[in-house]
């Protein structure tokens, strides 16, 4: 038997491959030397770009504070580099620490128009900073380097109150502070609205506080109603609280119903860019900020009827339609010709209708007319239309930033662009009955119109003069306040007659003569519609509905109330 026996066989040889990875590891480590030298490299042109927009942005807001109306040719000292006291040397020596070798800084002075910059505008009111340099690069042969722009300009704003809750200040009686709680559902006493209207506040101290956060939040988006008073009084309590004591204490009332309210966008109500910051600074009253946010808040703009019919005799108790509120006193923050710097007023408007009651018989015993007719029915309404009131910061003449004295005020002008207004209360009343007309028996039937009619047409836009002091605290006041209807000389018209006569005719001529004899009763004599009803209503809703909000929101027919708040002047911002 023979055996079998295993056999052993060899592998093919394979190439030898010792030495692979510490060839590719080499190349992968160079690759990586490689990436990291370029990446330094890059990161440091990175800061240079960097510190070049740094650095043009510092001188150009230093630069801006030099544009104060004098011309290029002015200015050039502020540019000689020789001169370390020159403005541009002092930013180059405030600011030396930057990458790169020699920063080169091209200025130019112009203007900015239409959101861009004009170069060589004289007087400039803007100004081009260029600011490069470049650096050795650590790794790579040669330099990198990097050129940035910044456009400074100087913003010179002003704000201004068209309308003003302060007019309610002037005015003693209840009717004026019960019309502006009704307005924002307080119940507030006027000791508390003066220590609100007298109380300062900057926007920007509130925006500064943790509930809000910055200008642009409180601004431009919505806040809390309540988180906004609480921040207002939070920055009375850190000026003074003593101070304002009265003001504090009016708006932990107004926090009472803050709460309900929800949100706000504060500039619905203030026209201020949240990127203005000459206007953030000014010293604004604490009533119209709080008050022109509740009233943005809560959307409420009817304003209550009162008892307009207590007193008056013939009046029904039901009013329909309504009178609104279509905005509250404006604020406008802004430089000149900006949409910011424009406030709007679109004041009152509306009709409410109203029944006449129980009117009195007339008598007639007037030539061939005789007997008594009825006054049975009326109908009335009360007509509000206030057309719109916008006021605009305007230059020339240019805004001028005094010490705030009598000899050296803040001055500035607005142009008022008032629209047309028409106010009346009108009766239409049917008078008919039985009579004899020359001895014939007549049934008549007529319609006789009544209106107390005041107003004001629209005219070109009037140039209004400011002044900070005194029309920080007196308005200047243009055009006339709603007038006393009461007093105004009524329309009287036919709106229809009708005569039946049995047995005969009656004359053209004795047509008018009833139709005068109607006029005359409903108008004259001691117990006359007119007097008796028309004008006590007229005087009620004047009293107690119109000239109450007519003051409290400085509504003047063919005109208004305008405030200067105060301005600031020069001041640099950032444009582009």
């Amino acid at each position: 038997m023979s055996g079998s026996r295993g056999c052993w066989r060899r592998s093919p040889r394979r190439p030898d491959d010792r030495g692979a990875v510490a060839v590719f590891l080499a190349v992968t480590v160079a690759l990586i030397v490689g990436i990291g030298t370029l990446a330094v490299d890059l990161g440091m042109q990175r800061v240079v770009r960097r510190d070049m927009q740094a650095l043009a942005d510092v001188a150009a807001l230093d630069l801006a504070r030099e544009l104060d109306g004098r011309t290029i040719s002015e200015l050039a000292p502020e540019l000689d580099r020789s001169d370390p006291s020159s403005a541009l040397s002092s930013v180059l020596a405030g600011n030396d620490t930057t990458l790169g070798s020699d920063p080169v800084v091209t200025v130019t002075w112009g203007a900015w128009q239409g959101g861009m910059f004009v170069a060589d505008v004289d007087p400039p009111s803007a100004v081009r900073v260029v600011a490069a340099a470049d650096t050795d690069f650590a790794f790579a042969v040669g330099r990198g380097g990097a050129s940035r722009t910044a456009y400074g300009v100087s913003a010179t704003t002003a704000c201004h109150r068209l309308g003003s809750f302060a007019v309610v200040l002037e005015d003693e009686g209840s009717a004026v502070l019960s019309s502006l709680n009704d307005l924002l559902g307080l119940d507030l006493s006027l000791v508390a609205y003066d220590g609100l209207a007298s109380a300062p506040v900057r926007l920007a101290d509130i925006a500064a506080d943790p509930r809000i956060g910055t200008p642009q939040q409180l601004l431009g988006a919505s806040v809390s109603v309540s988180d906004l008073v609480a921040a207002t009084a939070a920055v009375l309590a850190r000026q003074d609280p003593d101070a304002f004591s009265v003001a504090i204490t009016a708006l932990d009332a107004v926090a009472g119903v803050a709460g309900g309210l929800g949100t706000t966008r504060l500039g619905d109500a203030l026209s201020i860019a949240p990127t203005d910051s000459a206007a953030l600074e000014a010293d604004l009253s604490v009533l119209d900020v709080v008050s022109g946010a509740l009233l943005a808040a809560n959307g409420r703009s009817a304003l209550s009827i009162p008892n307009l019919q207590a007193g008056v005799a013939g009046i029904g108790n039901h009013f329909d339609g309504s009178i609104d509120v279509i905005n509250a006193a404006s604020l406008a923050c802004g430089r000149p010709h900006s949409l910011e710097a424009r406030a709007t007023n679109r004041q009152l408007a509306g009709d409410l209708d109203v029944e006449f009651v129980n009117l009195p018989s007339l008598n007639l015993n007037v030539g061939p007319i005789k007997g008594t007719v009825q006054t049975g029915k009326g109908t009335g309404t009360i007509h509000v239309a206030l057309g719109n009131a916008t006021s605009t910061l305007v230059d020339p003449p240019p805004v001028e930033c005094g010490t705030g004295t009598q000899e050296d005020p803040t001055s500035f002008t607005v142009a008022l662009d008032t629209g047309l207004a028409e106010y009346w209360v009108e009766a239409l009343v049917e008078v008919e009955g039985s009579l004899k007309i020359g001895g014939l028996k007549a049934e008549v039937q007529l319609e006789v119109r009544l209106r107390l009619a005041t107003g004001g047409s629209a005219g070109a836009p009037v140039p209004v003069p400011l002044t900070v002091p005194e029309n920080d605290t007196v308005p200047v006041r243009t055009g006339q306040q709603m007038g006393l209807l009461g007093s105004v000389v009524p329309t009287v018209s036919i709106e229809s007659s009708s005569v039946s006569v049995l047995g005969g005719t009656v004359g053209v001529g004795d047509l008018g003569l009833l139709e005068d004899a109607v006029v005359a009763a409903l108008t004259t004599g001691n117990n006359n519609f007119l007097d008796k009803t028309l004008r006590p209503l007229a005087a009620n809703v004047d009293e107690e509905l119109l000239g109450p909000a007519t003051r409290l929101l400085g509504i003047r027919v063919g005109g208004a109330d305008v405030f200067a708040v105060g301005a600031t002047c020069n001041a640099p911002a950032l444009r582009g």
